[in-house]
């Protein structure tokens, strides 16, 4: 097994380490903060803004589709390749010189699937008869800061063999410290393969709230540190999914809701916000316009490489049961301008109209 974190790894020097934090009855700053965050959540405007018929036309296209497996149409290019194949797990993989590549022309969603109560119950069972959109809002204004909380954080290197425990070292009290220790690893890995595993800090919480197919969480309260430099430790959780490299993308945007986070960690140049903002039927030109700019500035072989991005995200949020909009937004977004630039790349342009 192969073991990286996502964060700069410390060695832990028993001599020079600070008193290990303790668990203490005090109210933890994410949870007694959910009622007021999300009232000041509904006055806020931010990038995570959308439009709302982005909902409601690709609603209609995916009617009658299979969750989790591609629309029927689909989109056929021949993409130059040169040193190396590009790979995009299930969907194709290309050969050298000139391949023809098929690529689905919309990313089907996921089925919503009510986030289990068990679930709930077993990380927040004060928040149990809470509505889950009210949680939401809530974590929402406050994930921002868990976000920060989880960049400081320094863990001890893993050996062959994952721990069932792992030691942090702690550097930002200005949240909830993370619960858990996410060890992501590729379903796409053959078998026999030595495995790379990635680790990730997280909170429960956040994900327990958006993700209905989540594997079930050991019970966790958040330690209480005192200061900045303390050590706390947390459970490992193994987390199988299709696409490991593209996973922070998702979690960040699951603790800050920003579509333009999402789309510019997607897609190689600035997205006009009006492409995600305004009525999807008034703004092809501008999405044109901004596919030929991106078509003239990077090689089709790097455009799959983005292509794959998306791709990988989309996977993630289907393997983990996620439903949001504005996360189907932004990949919605995405995927258009992308598709849309590797045809005028391609010198097939047409294909995008005739198969919307």
């Amino acid at each position: 097994m192969v073991s990286q974190t996502a964060n700069s790894v410390r060695h832990i020097d028993s001599e020079n380490t600070p008193p290990v934090a303790r668990l203490a009855m005090k109210p933890f700053k994410v949870r007694t903060g959910i009622q007021g965050a999300s009232r000041r959540r509904r006055a806020l405007v931010s990038g995570g803004a959308y439009h709302p018929r982005h909902a409601i036309e690709h609603a209609k296209k995916r009617k009658g589709q299979t969750p989790s497996k591609y629309p029927l149409a689909s989109v056929r290019m021949d993409v130059p390749t040169s040193s190396r194949d590009v790979e995009m797990g299930d969907l194709t993989t290309v050969s050298m010189s000139t391949a023809s590549v098929s690529l689905p022309r919309r990313l089907a969603r996921s089925e919503i699937t009510e986030i289990p109560v068990s679930t709930l119950q077993a990380v927040a069972p004060e928040l149990v008869h809470t509505h889950i959109d009210y949680i939401r809002e809530g974590l929402e204004c406050l994930g921002p800061d868990m976000l920060r909380v989880l960049a400081g954080i320094k863990a001890e290197p893993v050996s062959n063999v994952l721990p069932k425990e792992l030691s942090i070292i702690v550097n930002d009290v200005s949240s909830d410290m993370p619960t858990h220790m996410f060890a992501v690893f590729s379903s796409r890995q053959p078998a026999p393969a030595r495995r790379r595993v990635t680790l990730f800090p997280a909170h429960n919480l956040v994900f327990a709230t958006h993700c209905a197919n989540l594997p079930v969480l050991p019970t966790q309260t958040p330690a209480i540190v005192e200061c900045a430099g303390q050590e706390i430790k947390v459970p490992v959780v193994p987390l199988c999914i299709p696409a490991p490299e593209v996973f922070p993308q998702l979690s960040t945007f699951l603790y800050t809701k920003r579509i333009d986070h999402l789309i510019g960690s997607l897609v190689p140049l600035p997205t006009p916000p009006q492409l995600y903002h305004d009525d999807p039927t008034t703004v092809m030109p501008l999405l044109t316009q901004f596919a030929q700019k991106i078509a003239d500035t990077y090689t089709a072989k790097a455009l799959l490489q983005h292509i794959a991005k998306v791709h990988g995200t989309w996977c993630n949020a289907i393997a983990l049961g996620i439903a949001d909009e504005r996360l189907w937004c932004a990949l919605d977004t995405a995927w258009e301008v992308l598709l849309t630039s590797l045809a005028i790349s391609t010198g097939k342009p047409h294909l995008m109209t005739e198969s919307a």
